[in-house]
């Protein structure tokens, strides 16, 4: 295991934007998973949480976070079911962004961002950038 490092998850980690292994944004860091080491009052960050319903769960608003995270289910693709937890050991670096050693096409934020262009987004005129005729 890795030598622990002292962070401050309110400053350090909730709200930072992730970073895919090519280096494209590819989403926020919404919850962590803590757990405590054995013989120690210490907590741990196991993993980063992202994706749909996973804010508003932390935010208290459960029955919501739920419901937007079945939404997402309903639109993703059933061969793709996404990403929501990552593990620590996946984060290589802590900065202004988390580095993860995942694709962004993998997350769970991936499939419903992917439906809104194609089925909101994509219906509005100009949203194509098609050139003029």
């Amino acid at each position: 295991m890795a030598s622990a490092r002292v962070l401050y998850a309110g400053l350090d980690l909730l709200d930072r934007q992730l970073r895919d292994r090519d280096g494209r944004l590819c989403g926020k860091v919404d919850d962590l998973e803590l757990a405590r080491q054995e013989g120690s009052p210490d907590l741990l960050v196991t993993a980063v949480l992202t994706g749909p319903g996973t804010l508003a769960y932390r935010l208290g608003r459960h029955r919501l976070g739920r419901w937007l995270e079945r939404t997402a289910h309903a639109v993703r693709a059933a061969d793709r079911p996404g990403l929501t937890r990552i593990p620590m050991e996946l984060v290589h670096q802590i900065g202004s962004t988390l580095d993860v050693a995942v694709d962004a096409a993998d997350l769970a934020n991936d499939g419903s961002e992917r439906w809104v262009r194609d089925h909101v987004i994509g219906h509005i005129p100009g949203s194509r950038h098609e050139p003029p005729e």
